[in-house]
């Protein structure tokens, strides 16, 4: 690999010297162990003017691919000093000066003999206000002039893209951004036997036990079984998941789980079974059914041998197995059903056989208190909680998705949909923000996520799409559709971007009560809209060639009273409001003019047009498009003008239909109605637009 760590971390960084740290720090380490069982993922240079010259270098990933291991690793051979930001207790202005020379690093730094490698950039940010954030940016950039020893910064694929920009605007450091990839087959398969040694070794803190006591010995005794059955997992896996677009086979946190399931197996001449089984669904599903049908066999066997003719069937099914985890992970009460038809005499020794199985349940770490063995896992027991029929455990996992172990975690979206898809049900309006933040943690260089929700004014019914979408291509991958009921607001985060909500008979809450960042394009249109912050900052798409930098929010109503000053809107976004009330402070000056006409019908044709043609998304070669059904819809059309209005536009080679597309045209779309996709979303109607619109009124 041209950039590993041996044949290119190891030379840029030849001048470090190993340092001690003068007092114990939080998150900042000099020495790290190396993992016996560390399998390396290859690293791209982005092809950029960006030179390695630079002071400053970058490293992004989607969530779960492992930044944080790649860091340590770097750190462990070539002797930089390790700062995780994820433990820090705050980040602003001076965080590393101040931690050099508390550190006792200074004359080190000064001497060029040593460097720092800073982790999880993404989680420092969540923490912070946006000026923190940007003094600590300001704070690298100052530490790291006219050094030779870059200073490393990682995290997800969004933050470095924003950190990158802020370098290169304020700070002149055009930075070099490496991308982790995914592995490829042959890492995949080194991956999941170095996984396998690891779990031979693991020893469960809550018993002092070995987890999987038969492994070691097994996988000696046969290497070859064990190598077999994992490269027929990599290469089917390959197989079954590349018509999707699915990269399943080079997620570590995929791979880890796969190595758990062979790992249970204590009879080797069934591993090959159990590799198959887990093949024979849906990939993380059936990591995930193979793991449980086991666990429910260890304690059914445990009970028929202490309560001699008890029938078995449905003893510690996924259900009750799911509760119990997600009780021990949220730290709330155990469910207080036990299966049907279990006699009184057997329940002692049934809760007996279940509490001493579920601290060492594969799902989890084995640590007291326990979090989640991987990020598949625990994303599969917030999935299952989220879905749950008891409001407490509802809550509890809504809270641990926002704040638990791998939040937002990429794979909460696979396992949430199969669970929806099972019933064909629908969603609540509270999760449609955790679940598009599990999207948003999935995207790769190259890559942003993209949310529409529309909704009839006297409905309670949302039709939801989110999809990640290319920046060269337009192409769309990893798409979800779900009904969403509106029994509540749609909820989002603090930081939102990329989403369109056409919804007169939903409301909208945004925020978390700190600082919100919104990032174009945003276009909300709600009954009602919340902001629960005490500062709002509006930033562009940094995408590059990103046309649509507008942030528009309009509502019947608001509740938007902002504690710290007016919204801090950066150079290149553009922020409208329209709701009554937005002519005082401090939206005045955002203010949209735009407006419909006074005449009734001539406003219903406006309205028209703008709800068409503004559903349209980017789709594949950078078209916009939209599906026939949701085109044709009632939601749409309103009626006989907008369907006479489809029809004209039609007709002048506007729209056209390419399959199950309606493809929309915006060169056309300025020639023959006489305004912009732009004009459009900020109700600006031209007199030649209400020329074309008069003649379809007249016809």
């Amino acid at each position: 690999m041209k950039y590993s760590i041996e044949n290119f971390w190891q030379a840029h960084l030849n001048a470090v010297q190993p340092q001690q740290l003068a007092k114990t720090m939080t998150g900042w380490a000099a020495h790290r162990e190396r993992l016996d069982s560390y399998v390396e993922a290859g690293l791209a240079l982005r092809s950029d003017k960006s030179s390695l010259s630079q002071p400053v270098w970058l490293i992004a990933a989607p969530g779960a691919v492992g930044k944080s291991t790649l860091a340590r690793e770097i750190c462990s051979v070539t002797h930089a000093v390790y700062v995780d930001l994820a433990a820090a207790a705050t980040v602003a202005g001076n965080y590393l000066t101040g931690g050099l020379v508390n550190a006792g690093l200074l004359s080190a730094w000064q001497a060029g003999t040593t460097t720092l490698l800073i982790d999880a950039l993404d989680e420092a940010r969540l923490r912070v206000t946006q000026a923190s954030f940007e003094d600590f940016l300001n704070d690298v950039a100052q530490i790291a002039h006219g050094r030779s020893l870059p200073v490393i910064l990682l995290g997800r694929v969004g933050i470095v893209e924003e950190a990158r920009k802020y370098l290169d605007d304020h700070c002149g450091l055009p930075c070099p951004v490496f991308d982790i990839e995914l592995f490829d087959l042959d890492q995949a398969q080194a991956f999941v036997w170095s996984a396998l040694g690891r779990l031979a070794k693991l020893n469960l803190a809550s018993t002092g036990r070995m987890a999987y006591p038969h492994l070691v010995s097994a996988m000696k005794q046969h290497a070859n079984v064990y190598r077999g059955a994992i490269k027929d997992f990599v290469n089917h896996l390959a197989e079954a998941t590349s018509k999707d677009g699915q990269q399943f086979v080079g997620y570590a946190p995929v791979l880890d789980a796969v190595a758990t399931v062979i790992a249970a197996e204590t009879n080797v001449a069934k591993v090959a079974n159990a590799v198959e089984a887990v093949l024979a669904g849906k990939v993380l599903t059936g990591v995930t059914r193979e793991i449980m049908e086991r666990e429910s066999k260890k304690v059914a066997s445990q009970v028929a041998a202490t309560v001699p003719g008890l029938s078995i069937d449905g003893l510690y099914g996924s259900e009750e197995q799911l509760e119990r985890l997600a009780s021990l992970l949220f730290h709330i009460a155990k469910p207080a059903s036990l299966p049907a038809g279990l006699p009184s005499h057997a329940i002692s020794p049934y809760e007996e056989a279940v509490e001493s199985l579920l601290p060492q349940h594969p799902f989890l770490d084995g640590n007291d208190p326990p979090s989640p063995s991987s990020a598949v896992f625990g994303a599969f027991i917030v999935a299952a909680s989220l879905r749950s029929a008891h409001t407490n455990v509802v809550r509890s996992a809504e809270r641990y998705a926002q704040t638990g172990a791998h939040a937002p975690n990429p794979f909460l979206l696979d396992f949430y949909k199969a669970d929806v898809a099972s019933d064909s049900s629908s969603i609540p309006a509270a999760h449609v923000g955790l679940l598009y933040e599990s999207l948003q943690a999935k995207t790769s260089a190259g890559e942003v996520a993209r949310l529409s929700a529309e909704g009839e004014a006297e409905g309670k019914i949302l039709d939801l799409d989110m999809a990640l979408v290319s920046t060269e291509t337009g192409n769309l991958s990893d798409e979800s559709a779900f009904t969403v009921v509106v029994d509540g607001p749609l909820k989002f985060g603090r930081r939102v971007s990329g989403i369109n909500i056409e919804a007169e008979n939903a409301d909208v809450e945004i925020g978390d009560g700190g600082q919100l960042e919104m990032i174009a394009p945003i276009n909300i249109r709600a009954s009602s809209l919340i902001l629960t912050c005490d500062q709002m900052v509006v930033k562009p798409d940094p995408s590059p060639g990103a046309r649509d930098q507008v942030v528009l929010l309009e509502a019947a109503e608001a509740l938007a009273d902002i504690s710290r000053g007016a919204p801090l809107v950066r150079q290149g976004a553009q922020l409208l409001v329209s709701w009554p009330g937005n002519n005082g402070y401090p939206w005045s000056n955002f203010a949209s003019q735009g407006r419909e006409d006074d005449d009734p019908r001539m406003a219903d044709a406006q309205r028209a047009l703008r709800r068409l043609c503004i559903s349209f998304r980017s789709h594949s070669k950078g078209q916009l498009a939209r599906y026939v059904g949701k085109v044709e819809h009632f939601r749409m059309t309103k009626g006989d003008l907008g369907v006479a209005l489809r029809e004209k536009l039609l007709e002048d080679k506007v729209l056209s239909i390419a399959g199950t597309m309606y493809i929309l045209d915006p060169d056309a779309l300025g020639a023959m109605v006489g305004l912009s996709f732009q004009d459009l979303k900020l109700k600006r109607y031209p007199v030649a637009t209400k020329a074309y619109l008069s003649g379809l009124l007249a016809g």
